[in-house]
């Protein structure tokens, strides 16, 4: 069995080149559903994009999974 305990938003922004390097600035929100459809989060990180310096790169879920021996 499992328990979802923590979930979180990761959006991963694109910061430029420095040179042949990409740079990726990031940011968390925590506090997230653990119920939450990806679908509904994804359509939350496009309305966030709208408040960020930098265009999205990646959308991430990352999510803290307690398991359980039943």
């Amino acid at each position: 069995m499992d328990v979802k305990e923590n979930v979180r938003l990761k959006l991963e922004l694109d910061g430029g080149m420095d040179g042949d390097k990409q740079i990726i600035k990031s940011k968390t929100y925590s506090k997230i559903k653990p119920t939450v459809e990806n679908e509904a989060l994804y359509e939350v990180a496009e309305s966030l994009a709208d408040l960020q310096t930098y265009p999205i790169y990646k959308v991430k879920r990352l999510e803290e999974i307690h398991l359980v021996r039943e």
